[in-house]
């Protein structure tokens, strides 16, 4: 089992006993790699840590799979659909066997029942794994920005560059004098 210590902190604004306690009582899944963890649009309110292995996050629109993210040890999924209730975004796939603990809504309903303060600390928690979580697509999304903004530019510089040799086609222009220059050759 995963236990909560002062260096491996999963949920931070718990206390390590606090966190060990969900941790404890949360029942244990194993997976084979390539096996089915979680469904995209399933109504399920549990955050699942993966405990060993690692999962691919994946999200089918259409008639295409699109790759969100590969998660390890040590990391969480599920938080979303936990916090507001809403279907699940994606689906998880085990990428390597891998073995998580599933923290459901009673697990958590019976904790706030003992500690009704153990709320606010938890749902702190996944706020700030939410946030990094944003924190790094939003860096992501400038990278994007910024590589397709210098292919755009480039992609302008070399149209306008085009525009200026000789002809109405320069391309069939350049054809045609290589052809005639082997001809002569």
């Amino acid at each position: 089992m995963v236990a909560a210590t002062q260096t491996t902190r999963f949920l931070p604004f718990l206390d390590p006993a606090e966190e060990s306690a969900v941790l404890a009582t949360a029942p244990i899944k194993s997976f084979d790699r390539g096996q089915l963890v979680l469904d995209q649009n399933v109504m399920l309110r549990a955050i699942f840590l993966i405990e060993e292995g690692s999962v691919r996050v994946e999200r089918k629109d259409r008639d295409q799979t699109i790759p969100l993210a590969l998660l390890d040890a040590g990391e969480f999924f599920g938080e979303m659909s936990f916090v507001d209730g809403s279907a699940t975004s994606a689906r998880v796939i085990a990428d390597t066997p891998t073995r998580l603990r599933v923290i459901d809504e009673a697990t958590i309903n019976n904790l706030i029942k003992k500690d009704p303060s153990f709320s606010g600390r938890l749902y702190r928690s996944i706020a700030a794994i939410l946030s990094e979580r944003l924190r790094l697509t939003s860096m992501h999304l400038d990278c994007l920005i910024e590589g397709i903004d210098f292919y755009s530019q480039t992609r302008a510089e070399i149209e306008a560059a085009a525009a200026k040799l000789p002809g109405a086609d320069w391309r069939s222009d350049l054809v045609a004098a290589m052809v005639d220059r082997e001809r002569k050759g």
